[in-house]
């Protein structure tokens, strides 16, 4: 017997406009008829990190170019979703290169997400070893359903 009920749902898909944050966006949209609000999130990993000890000077153009940059994936994520009639918000928050995974996991869990997307790069051997992997700690550390969309996947 069908009710007529259909189950609407929080997805967060994390989106830095790169082809792995492409791949997985572009998946995000076969979730428009369950979903409720998809929450596109930008983590910004910030500048790198130096010694407290040491005084340093960022300059200005660096900000700027941050700013442009984070207009670019706004528009990026527009020009994705296009007119298909779901409802998203852009988030952007602010973490250090090996704060991703757990800032993507904090902002899904203070939004009350049901679920999580990300993209791979597919890294091995020494590429992953430097680099890390921001799916695998997501997987890792978080209690929400995680999908990771897989370059060849689409």
């Amino acid at each position: 017997m069908n009710s007529g009920f259909i189950l609407k749902m929080k997805v967060l898909v994390a989106f830095d406009n790169s082809p792995s944050g492409r791949k997985a966006l572009n998946f995000t949209k076969k979730f428009d008829k369950i979903c409720d609000l998809l929450v596109v999130l930008y983590v910004n990993p910030g500048m790198v990190r130096v010694a407290s000890n040491v005084d340093t000077i960022v300059p200005e153009a660096v900000f700027n170019d941050q700013d442009k940059f984070v207009e670019e994936i706004k528009k990026a994520t527009e020009e994705l979703l296009g007119d298909r009639g779901l409802k998203y918000e852009f988030v952007k928050v602010e973490a250090t290169g090996d704060e991703v995974a757990k800032k993507i996991y904090e902002t899904a869990t203070a939004r009350e997400v049901d679920f999580i997307v990300t993209g791979t790069r597919k890294l091995t051997g020494l590429s992953k070893f430097i680099l890390g992997s921001v799916s695998s700690e997501l997987i890792k550390i978080s209690q929400i359903p995680v999908m990771v969309v897989s370059p060849d996947d689409i």
